[in-house]
């Protein structure tokens, strides 16, 4: 039960014996360097911050092809040129280069790295070499750069007068809110219980009407006058009409025979 309250403590240094983190200096962070580096640049430089321990920096092994594994990356052209981009900004230095061997007794060996911003072996002091490196001009790092600055400095800006830099931002255009909807007026959904009526969901019936003046007034009737069509009800009437005189003749042909 002691040993589980000792290993909660924290020592002088403010640190307990349950957990590791990796340090990166804010320094680091807002660096022009460190803002010129790609993603994979940036990841690469987290994995091998975790194989520092405080003693072994100058002795950090780590190979090409186990990066691009640790980087979650199948183009080892990938992790290659991200050891490289750390190189040139000066996050890194090779103290051993790759050594491979078929000789009996002797094996393979990785590349050896040293963190410049940690001290490096024989207690040699940081050199922090990355602060006065910055990406070549018209380049794509050199925009990421200038476009991660430029965001930094905006996040200042706002924090110091106080403002919360997630709200007030000018980095993309504002989206109007949409007005609430309305509830719908009328509705062609067929149930008894919208206002207790069912929806009229067709036009009723009407008489077809066309724009033909009667004969004789297509002088008198001014523009867009509109006659209904009595072309039905006048072929009835004539057909009613000449099938009574049909009939009258016939019951007078048959009086005057039966007389």
């Amino acid at each position: 039960m002691g040993k589980r309250r000792n290993r909660n403590r924290v020592n002088a240094t403010g640190r307990n014996m349950t957990s590791r983190f990796v340090r990166l200096d804010y320094q680091l962070l807002t660096s022009n360097a460190y803002r010129s580096l790609s993603p994979n640049a940036r990841s690469l430089l987290v994995e091998l911050a975790m194989l520092y321990n405080g003693d072994n920096n100058g002795s950090l092994y780590l190979g090409v092809r186990d990066a691009a594994y640790r980087l979650g990356v199948a183009d080892l052209t990938a992790a290659s040129r991200a050891f490289d981009d750390l190189k040139a900004l000066g996050f890194l230095q090779m103290t051993q280069d790759a050594h491979f061997s078929i000789k009996a007794g002797q094996s393979s060996r990785a590349r050896c790295w040293r963190l410049t911003w940690h001290p490096g072996p024989g207690k040699r002091i940081a050199s922090w070499d990355f602060l006065d490196r910055e990406a070549e001009p018209k380049t794509p790092a050199r925009k990421r750069m200038e476009r991660g600055l430029k965001v930094l400095k905006a996040y200042r800006q706002a924090r110091s007068s106080g403002q919360f830099p997630v709200l007030d931002y000018d980095t993309t255009t504002r989206i109007p809110l949409e007005p609430a909807a309305h509830p719908v007026a009328e509705s062609d959904t067929i149930n008894a219980k919208n206002g207790g009526n069912l929806p009229i969901h067709r036009m009723p019936d009407i008489a077809t009407h066309l724009a033909i003046p009667r004969e004789g007034e297509r002088n008198c009737l001014p523009i867009g006058w509109w006659q209904p069509d009595w072309s039905a009800p006048v072929a009835q009437l004539v057909f009613s009409r000449t099938l009574a005189a049909h009939f009258s003749a016939a019951h007078h042909s048959s009086r005057s025979h039966a007389a």
